[in-house]
């Protein structure tokens, strides 16, 4: 240290020493944070100005207009266009109470208010009142124009008449429950007597404490983003430039060791690989959406913090643009609104970030079947105890119907196209032609797997878990079963995907590298290819890129069905999507297998 510097430092000591018995405290506070927030700054070659000796422009003014300009390009996404008001950041994904399709319309109807046929009642409810009607006519003597409008309205009021399907729902659970045991019964007779050895059951059965034990490590990883946030709460490191970097290692580690650790490190059976991927990926969603979440926030916190004292630095001088006021002004005002609309209500009084963050909270999060992170979600009163055990059933059942179906129907297909694919004595040619035979043979069976592997996953475990945590937006699928093209499928089948994507991939590459909304839909459907193909490459151990193709081909798939060839034809969109459905499962599987 030079000279000097030696003397500045020994000013400023001088300066923050207490400055006498006849001082109050409050004096000595501000003279004290007047010496070290607003006469001592670091000039430009580094060295330490004290007092009158500081320059007229400091680094704070300098960065101004770089500010200025930043928010410049902000306020474009911060306002409609129309009315001038707010768009939060937040808008695109909304929460509200409501259940899932299938308990809306089946299950629940079925449970709490199920009377049996209502149609013919209501159909001999309406004959009774149009009866009276005509007779009343006959009195007046005006029959023929009453009986033309009550033949009206029993048309129009038959139009309205709703029935219930939960008798089908019933059956075909039964149809279901018989076919499997007839299933288990020859199963059982053609294997001398037992079914001990059930390849499928012994997948599933080994390494069950490991993979156990390995997903509570990934879920206890994820707590390294709370602890990120709550250090810059405390203000031990900043989220710029400490916490930022910090989980965007953590994030890409956590993903590679997703991958890597199921096969390489304790080469781990296929089922439990996928599992372990997949619940991971959920993960790595949870964390990122609660990392973009606060990490937004920070940098909101950051700039209303510059804004508000610049505004209050700049509102009274002369000379000053206005244009630079109001930009400042907008930037406080929506930081403001932001902050308010992110705070959560608790115990009757409203909670702000930082305040937000608590162990309590995120652990909540991590037990919603939820994919993006809020303050708040919508709530139910109670846990419905008989609900929950419903649901219980409902999960070991189908996974025991999955469990058979995977043995009985696609384990000896799928044996045989291993074999083929293994065997160096087979041509392209007679591969193409087993592929052709296994994905026939394989299609029924796998076209009832995808069916209940959607009911056990977005049925059965997601509103088990949400009845656990009573947590009340129950809207995880929409009715994709009547989609007319694939771009209605990609939205409404996987509803907590599709919210994530929406919100970190859609609208995050439109607002961070100013993409176009078509750039970020192709960019959208690119990263969710990716991890697609990813999760064959985790079942399969080989990188063919066929499920990558088929699921880009749904782009140009959702032009056609937008043009005027298919754009007024519903139904013959839909038997295409279900044709898809049906064949392609079953496709991409044999080719995987065997090519």
């Amino acid at each position: 240290m030079s000279v000097e510097e030696d003397k500045q430092f020994q000013e400023i000591k001088r300066l923050n020493k207490d400055v006498g018995d006849g001082d109050t405290g409050d004096v000595k506070h501000r003279r004290r944070k007047s010496v070290t927030e607003d006469d001592i700054i670091v000039n430009v070659k580094g060295k330490l100005v004290v007092g009158k000796d500081k320059p007229t422009q400091t680094p704070l003014t300098n960065s101004l207009p770089r500010h200025i300009k930043s928010l410049q390009q902000k306020l474009k996404l911060r306002y409609h266009r129309t009315d001038n008001d707010f768009i939060s950041y937040f808008d695109d994904v909304e929460f509200d109470q409501r259940p899932s399709i299938l308990d809306g319309s089946i299950s629940e109807p079925f449970q709490l208010k199920f009377s049996g046929p209502t149609l013919e009642k209501d159909i001999k409810q309406k004959e009774k009142l149009r009866r009276k009607k005509l007779r009343a006519a006959a009195k007046n003597g005006d029959l023929a124009q009453d009986l033309t409008q009550s033949q009206t309205l029993e048309i129009n009021d038959f139009a309205n008449f709703h029935t219930s399907f939960a008798g089908l729902y019933v059956a075909l659970w039964m149809s279901i429950a018989f076919g499997i045991l007839r299933i288990l019964f020859n199963f059982y007779w053609t294997h001398n007597n037992s079914l001990t050895d059930l390849p499928i059951i012994k997948f599933m059965t080994t390494d069950l404490f490991v993979v156990a034990f390995l997903d509570l490590i990934f879920y206890l990883a994820t707590y390294v983003s709370f602890f990120v946030q709550w250090l810059c709460k405390k203000h031990i490191i900043p989220w710029h430039p400490v916490g930022r970097p910090i989980m965007i290692v953590f994030e890409f580690a956590f993903f590679l060791c997703g991958i890597l650790i199921p096969e390489h490190v304790l080469g781990l059976h296929w089922i439990a690989k996928i599992f372990l991927f997949l619940h991971s990926l959920v993960l790595l969603m949870k964390t990122h959406s609660y990392t973009f979440y606060h990490g937004y926030l920070w940098d909101l916190w950051k700039e209303l913090h510059y804004s508000r004292t610049k505004l209050n630095d700049l509102k009274d001088k002369n000379g000053v643009d206005p244009e630079t006021i109001e930009i400042l002004k907008k930037s406080v005002d929506f930081c403001d609104f932001e902050f308010n609309l992110q705070s959560q209500q608790c115990q009757d009084k409203q909670i702000k970030f930082p305040d937000t963050i608590t162990f309590k909270n995120y652990f909540m999060y991590t037990m919603f079947p939820v994919l993006v992170y809020q303050n708040r979600y919508p709530r139910t009163e109670k846990i419905r105890w008989n609900y929950v055990v419903e649901k219980i059933f409902a999960i070991f059942g189908t996974i025991f119907i999955m469990i058979v179906n995977a043995q009985v129907f696609m384990y000896p297909i799928a044996i045989h196209a291993i074999s083929i694919r293994d065997s160096p004595w087979i041509s392209w040619s007679d591969r193409l032609t087993e592929w052709a035979k296994i994905m026939i043979d394989i299609a029924p069976s796998f076209i009832c797997m995808y069916l209940l592997t959607f009911y056990l996953i977005w049925d059965a475990i997601l509103n088990c878990i949400a009845e656990l945590t009573r947590f009340g937006d129950r809207y995880f699928y929409g009715d994709w079963w009547n989609c007319v093209n694939w771009g209605e499928f990609s939205r409404i089948w996987n509803i907590p995907v599709h919210k994530f994507l929406l919100r970190h991939v859609y609208h995050s590459s439109i607002s961070a590298f100013q993409l176009s909304r078509g750039q970020a839909t192709f960019m959208t459907f690119f990263l969710s290819a990716i991890f697609h193909e990813l999760s064959m490459y985790v079942i399969f151990n080989r990188l063919r890129f066929y499920l990558f193709f088929f699921q880009m081909l749904q782009l140009p798939l959702v032009s056609l069905s937008n043009s005027k060839l298919l754009r007024d034809k519903p139904i013959i969109g839909n038997v295409i999507f279900w044709i898809g459905i049906c064949i392609g499962p079953s496709v991409m599987c044999s080719l995987y297998l065997t090519i």
